[in-house]
């Protein structure tokens, strides 16, 4: 029986081709597994530093500084509450971490919209006014907030709810008598707390076990590559 070598290596070449173009596909899936199971351990840990005493703490000290018996105190944009800035700089570094990838906007909406949403607004003349000298420190957490927005907006529009309520004054000082009544906790009850931290626990979990299948399916595309490999080395030692 005569052996069409050529033949052989057309099929080992076509074999080798598959197999780059899956090694390439692998690869690409495993980049994307990693990343969302990186950006969920980001968002936990920022979500962590948020509840954290120290960052409470800060809340506080600007709802105090915010509110007064009329309402809200009103404020200068050369002398602006300086409690202000320790909070704003965190969404500030919230935002820096979605734009490089670091987080999902989506998340980063769901986790702290209700949060930042007020404040901005608060302070919306210190980071977007053309005379403030802070407005280009903030530009990063200008682009999350109108991503945010939009996504809100898209809910409230399907359930029909009025999304002027977004930007009201009795938002603002409802958002500051919550932050000093509750301590800086969140809205959502402990129990619920504790349920969205086993989701993202189980997320990691689940993420995991995606890496594990594909460096499984990695290996078996390495075994397959060195296969076609021998067989054109075979036809070349016989050739020889």
């Amino acid at each position: 029986m005569v052996v069409d070598w050529v033949e052989v290596q057309s099929i080992a070449t076509a074999v080798l081709v598959l197999t780059s173009a899956g090694a390439i596909a692998y690869a690409a899936l495993q980049l994307r597994h990693e990343r969302e199971y990186r950006a969920v351990a980001n968002l936990e840990k920022q979500l962590g530093f948020f509840l954290s005493e120290a960052f409470v703490a800060a809340r506080r000290r600007l709802a105090e500084a915010r509110l007064s018996e009329s309402g809200l105190e009103v404020w200068d944009l050369d002398d602006p509450p300086v409690s202000a800035f320790e909070v704003l700089d965190f969404y500030e570094h919230l935002a820096l971490l979605v734009k490089k990838g670091h987080l999902d906007v989506y998340d980063v909406w769901h986790t702290f919209y209700e949060w930042a949403q007020p404040v901005y607004v608060d302070m919306q003349a210190l980071i977007e006014s053309d005379e403030s000298s802070f407005s280009d420190h903030y530009s990063d957490l200008r682009r999350l907030m109108r991503q945010m927005d939009e996504i809100q907006l898209r809910r409230m529009h399907k359930q029909n709810a009025n999304h002027w309520a977004l930007w009201t004054p009795d938002r603002i000082i409802e958002h500051y008598k919550y932050e000093l009544s509750t301590g800086g906790r969140p809205r959502r009850t402990r129990r619920k707390d504790e349920v969205r931290r086993a989701a993202l626990l189980d997320d990691l979990e689940a993420n995991e076990a995606k890496q594990e299948g594909v460096d499984a399916a990695e290996s078996a595309v390495a075994r397959e590559r060195v296969d076609a490999r021998e067989q054109v080395d075979a036809k070349e030692s016989v050739d020889a």
